[in-house]
């Protein structure tokens, strides 16, 4: 009997060769660096979970195997965001020998900075959250983690008049550096340098410690 048919190469597909991963690599971490490179360089809306997986190297099918849909992907990437900036804060707030104000000072251009390099992330996550619910709650969450961490670091008694005060600065904070980075602030001919300091002036009244008695 003739062997041809086994003896055959393989055909080749067309097209780009499929990406070899490196032995033991984390498929879900793999899946989620995609997904932020895509967020960042085209945007939530215009990307999806073919291009994320294939910008991984995986196929649409393992995608699948790690996140239910898109959203859950954002999601991931969301919270590797705060993580990124929570880092900066206790690094800032780690540095010995600094004041309140200079610590302020050095920690509000970062935060900025890191809204600006991720506004294609913080838009989705604002338009998402009035009609997916875990989007929203995600967001609740972080917040409420934030006031929790913030009333931490600035070693004050928590109290209900504490973390309004916090919350409100802490929103505050978000609106302008979203504004910021979308371009909104520029369009108003509003100066950056002196929204920074005006953010920094209005956090930096959470690190001084109250009276005796209050608060």
């Amino acid at each position: 009997m003739s062997t041809e048919l086994e003896e055959s190469p393989p055909l080749r597909r067309r097209g780009r060769p499929p990406k070899v991963l490196p032995q033991g690599t984390d498929l879900r971490a793999s899946l989620v660096d995609a997904a932020a490179m895509e967020i960042r360089e085209v945007g939530w809306f215009a990307t999806s979970t073919n291009r994320i997986a294939a910008r991984a190297g995986l196929s649409s099918g393992v995608f699948y195997n790690y996140f239910s849909d898109k959203v859950e992907v954002l999601l991931a990437v969301y919270e590797r965001w705060v993580s990124q900036e929570w880092a900066m804060v206790r690094e800032v707030f780690g540095e010995p020998g600094l004041g309140a104000r200079e610590r302020i000072d050095r920690l509000v251009p970062l935060l900025i900075e890191h809204h600006s390099e991720w506004s294609r992330l913080r838009h989705a996550l604002a338009v998402l959250a009035r009609d997916d619910e875990r989007v929203h709650k995600a967001r609740l969450q972080s917040r409420i983690n934030q006031i929790d961490e913030v009333v931490r670091l600035i070693g004050r008694r928590s109290s209900a008049k504490l973390r309004t005060a916090v919350a409100i600065r802490l929103m505050m904070f978000e609106a302008v550096a979203d504004a910021i980075a979308a371009g909104d602030a520029d369009a108003m001919i509003l100066d950056r340098r002196t929204l920074s300091e005006e953010l920094a002036s209005s956090l930096i009244v959470l690190l001084m410690r109250p009276p005796p008695g209050r608060g």
